[in-house]
């Protein structure tokens, strides 16, 4: 054989090859990538969250999606560089607070009433029934880019952690110093029990816990330890006075494109991801309990009598929402919680 044909051969060999290797490479790309940025970190419910969903996407859709997952503000440095990611398409999957949201839709700061919800099934039977889907068409009738998919857990239900003394009745938080977030539903809630609502960055509090600059906050159990609150909180009272709903949005405009058969693989991830959540900040607050009690603090959790004197002494804050926001959503509120209760 000669030289000539020798190369033609093998010339006709690295031809084929290089054309099944783009062939295999096209094969091997995902017909769909979905990015699921959020600004927590690894070691927070929404990264469970997060990583249940990727399971359940990939092993229902096999390699027609690929879920891509960055915590910790990798993808989006803050709320709005996320927000404005799901609006455009470049992001598809992100979760936002009821806080976060209220720059958006701020009647549906109806979810942070103070008391609303009497137990984790009937907070739970009120996020995955009609109100969801009231949100969902709110922000989808403003134009905002982004829908609703599944509401889950992040960080479970608030708690009153106090310095100095025990709190079992609203008079006991008189005059003291709690911290709150920015909200002015949160410290409108404080100052109707009479405290004095001081909003702080979060990494803030626990050195102004510690020089006296605070007398306590308004975190969850499992909050406070993950920021060593209890090297100063010392009483914990597990009023449940608020649940930290995570809601979980899909860009509308990548919601579109998605392929119809692929959208309830998706729809039913996203459920799983809000399950998995919850799960996880039940086990959580658990956890935080024992500790909080191994470091010396004491939880209370209250009577219903003692929960009756809270509620009764917060009602004050559905006045100051409805002056604001109207009684719309208060009354689909009252529809949602009277369907579970």
């Amino acid at each position: 054989m000669s030289g000539r044909r020798i190369l033609q051969i093998a010339f006709a060999i690295i031809t084929a090859l290089c054309a099944w290797g783009v062939i295999a490479s096209q094969a091997a790309r995902p017909e769909v990538v979905i990015k699921v940025a959020f600004l927590a970190g690894v070691n927070d419910e929404d990264y469970l969250g997060a990583t249940a969903f990727k399971r359940y996407v990939e092993e229902r859709a096999g390699d027609r999606v690929r879920v891509d997952v960055y915590p910790a503000g990798q993808f989006c440095g803050n709320e709005r560089e996320c927000i404005e990611g799901l609006g455009s398409g470049m992001l598809e999957v992100h979760q936002t607070t009821i806080g976060g949201l209220a720059a958006l839709l701020p009647e549906a700061q109806v979810l942070d009433l103070p008391y609303a919800f009497a137990s984790d099934a009937e907070v739970q039977c009120v996020l995955d029934g009609p109100l969801r889907d009231d949100i969902r068409d709110a922000l989808i009738a403003r134009g905002a880019g982004m829908r609703l998919m599944a509401i889950g857990d992040t960080g479970g239900w608030r708690a009153f952690g106090t310095t100095t003394k025990p709190i079992r009745t609203p008079e006991d938080l008189a005059r003291l110093k709690i911290r709150t977030t920015p909200s002015a539903l949160e410290q409108e809630m404080v100052r109707e029990l009479g405290a004095f609502p001081t909003p702080l960055p979060f990494s803030e509090v626990y050195t102004a816990l510690g020089y006296g600059m605070l007398d306590g906050a308004k975190n969850s159990p499992q909050d406070m330890v993950g920021q060593k609150f209890q090297e100063h909180i010392k009483h914990v009272l597990l009023d449940r006075h608020a649940y930290m709903a995570a809601l979980w949005w899909y860009s509308q405009p990548q919601w579109d494109a998605l392929p119809d058969d692929l959208k309830p693989i998706v729809a039913a991830g996203l459920e799983d991801l809000a399950r998995a959540t919850r799960a996880a900040a039940a086990e959580r607050e658990r956890a935080a309990i024992a500790a909080i009690r191994a470091a010396g603090g004491e939880v209370h959790a209250p009577t219903p009598e003692e929960r009756a004197r809270f509620v009764e002494a917060t009602r004050g804050v559905r006045a100051w929402y409805a002056a604001k926001y109207g009684q719309l959503w208060l009354d689909r509120l009252d529809a949602a919680v009277a369907r579970c209760r």
